[in-house]
Order: structure tokens, then sequence, then C-alpha cells
């Protein structure tokens, strides 16, 4: 038998049992319990494997040697995140391009490098 003649055979014989268990009455009651029982079941099995992979993940994280430097580079870029995003709302009151052209002549200066 092939796999759609088995697919075929398989969606028939499940429509025959709704059939069934739509003249059932009180059983199809009991049935769509159970379904929902499954169903919950089922996503609460799935939301606990999520929290078991995202808690490893953390303890990955946490036995890392450069976990000082991690979390130091992570704070930088949030501070430049946030600096693009006042500069974009307009909240900040100098041109950006002036601002960073600065703070590139101070770090070539203070490098010890001339400033052109």
């Amino acid at each position: 038998m092939s796999q759609t003649e088995d697919d075929q055979t398989s969606y028939q014989g499940e429509q025959e049992r709704q059939r069934q268990g739509r003249s059932a009455g009180a059983g199809s009651a009991a049935a769509s319990l159970e379904l929902l029982t499954l169903l919950a079941a089922g996503a609460a099995d799935l939301a606990l494997d999520q929290l078991r992979q995202t808690a490893d993940r953390a303890q990955d994280a946490l036995r890392r040697a450069d976990l000082r430097e991690l979390l130091t580079e992570g704070v930088v870029e949030l501070r430049k995140r946030g600096e693009l995003a006042t500069r974009r709302a307009g909240t900040g009151d100098e041109n950006y391009l002036e601002t960073m052209a600065r703070r590139v002549a101070e770090q070539m200066t203070s490098e010890g490098r001339p400033c052109a």
C-alpha cells in the first residue's frame, strides 16, 4: 500500500470515528474534554522545555571565563544604542555628526597621534 493510500485510509477512519462520536452525545463532551486536556498538557510541556533550554543557556553563559568583559561590552553597546535613540528622537542638543567628530579628535589627540 502506498503512502497516499495509507493517508486516505487513515483520513476516512478518522472521519468515521468523528461521525460516531457526534452521535454518542455525552461521549462527545468527554472526547472534547480529553482533547482540551491533552492540548493543555502539550502546551505546558512545550513551555517547560523552553524554560529548561533557557536555563541551560544562562548557566553556560555564567560559566564563561570572559563574563566580565562580555558584560562590559554589553553595557557599552546599550549606552551607544541609547545615545543613538535619543538623537533620533531629537532630544539631543548637538548635531550627531559633530559630536562623533569631536570624540574621534579627542581620541586621536589622547593617543598621541596628531589630529588632522
